[in-house]
C-alpha cells in the first residue's frame, strides 16, 4: 500500500516537472520571437531612450549617471522646501513649489503684475571660457524669468555639467547642466510649464530647457545642442522642451566642453572633460 503511494507521488511529480520544462520551452520561444522585433527596431529605441534619459530632470526621472557625487560637493548643499502647492505669479507665468528642497538656497520668483519680455543676454563662464547667449523673453518669458531668479541668487555659481549625449546611436547631441548636485536629480524646488515649443529647431547652438515626464517641471536644468541632431533626433525632441535661446559667441568654448565626448565612450553619460559652470549672469533691458 505504502509503495504503490509512493510510486503515485514519484509519477506526480515527474508529471509536474514535464509541464513545468514545457513552459520553460514555450517562454523561451516566445522571448526569442519579441527580440527578433525588437532588433528590427533597434535604432529608433535608442534615440528615444537617450533623448529620455538625458533630458529628463529631478523627480526620480533621471537614471544613475552623474558627474559628481553630491555628498563630495559641500556647496551642493539643500535649503528649507517651501510648501508643496505653493505659487507665485509674475504676470501669466506661475510658478508652483514641489514640496522639495532646492538643491541651494532659493525662492519662488517674486511675484509682479507684469513679466519682463525684454531681450535678455546670458554670459555662461565655464573653466574652458565664456560662452554669450541672446535670450528671447518674448517667446519664452517665464523661462527667462525663472532663469535670471536662479543666476541672481547664484544658484549656478561652481556647478557641473552633468550628461553628454553624442554619436550615431544618441540623435541628439547635447551638453545638460544647471544641476548643483550634479547628480541629474537637483532643481530649484519649483516648477513651471513649457513654452515655445512650436516652430524652433534643436541646432547647433540653440539653448533648451529640461524636465521631467510630469507636467509643468521645467526648473534649473537646461541643455545646448552642440551640434544639429539627426532627423530622427530632431523629430523626437520637436514641441517637447522650451526653446529659450541660442548662443551668439563662444561656439568654440562649447566644443572644448564636448569634444573630448562621454566619458568612458558610449553615447550618453558624464562629459569626459568634466566642464564647470563658474557663474551664469543675466542682463535684461527693462
Amino acid at each position: 500500500m505504502s509503495s504503490t503511494k509512493e510510486r503515485r507521488q514519484r509519477e506526480i511529480a515527474a508529471a509536474r516537472a514535464a509541464r513545468q520544462a514545457q513552459r520553460r520551452r514555450q517562454a523561451y520561444q516566445r522571448r526569442q520571437r519579441r527580440l527578433t522585433i525588437v532588433a528590427a527596431v533597434a535604432v529608433v529605441a535608442i534615440v528615444g531612450s537617450v533623448i529620455a534619459a538625458v533630458l529628463l530632470s529631478g523627480g526620480g526621472d533621471n537614471d544613475n549617471l552623474s558627474a559628481t557625487d553630491p555628498a563630495a560637493n559641500p556647496s551642493a548643499s539643500a535649503a528649507p522646501a517651501v510648501p508643496a502647492g505653493q505659487t507665485s505669479k509674475v504676470g501669466d507665468c506661475v510658478y508652483t513649489s514641489s514640496g522639495e528642497s532646492p538643491s541651494r538656497p532659493v525662492g519662488l520668483p517674486t511675484a509682479a503684475a507684469t513679466v519682463n519680455k525684454a531681450p535678455a543676454t546670458m554670459v555662461i563662464t565655464t573653466d574652458q571660457g565664456t560662452m554669450t547667449a541672446a535670450l528671447d523673453a518674448d517667446k519664452a518669458p517665464c523661462t527667462v524669468n525663472a532663469l535670471r531668479t536662479l543666476a541672481e541668487a547664484g544658484f549656478y555659481n561652481d556647478t557641473a555639467c552633468h550628461r553628454q549625449t553624442g554619436g550615431a546611436d544618441a540623435g541628439i547631441n547635447v551638453l545638460q547642466c544647471g544641476d548643483p548636485t550634479g547628480s541629474g536629480m537637483g532643481g530649484p524646488g519649483f516648477g513651471y510649464a513649457n513654452e515655445n515649443t512650436e516652430g524652433v529647431n534643436y541646432n547647433r547652438g540653440v539653448l533648451a530647457m529640461a524636465h521631467s515626464s510630469q507636467p509643468d517641471s521645467n526648473g534649473s536644468q537646461f541643455f545646448i545642442n552642440y551640434a544639429d541632431p539627426s532627423q530622427q533626433g530632431a523629430a523626437a525632441l520637436a514641441g517637447g522642451y522650451t526653446v529659450f535661446g541660442h548662443i551668439t559667441e563662444g561656439l568654440d568654448v562649447l566644443d572644448k566642453l564636448t569634444s573630448p565626448g562621454v566619458e568612458g565612450g558610449g553615447s550618453d553619460g558624464a562629459p569626459a572633460s568634466k566642464p564647470q559652470i563658474k557663474s551664469i549672469e543675466i542682463t535684461q533691458g527693462p
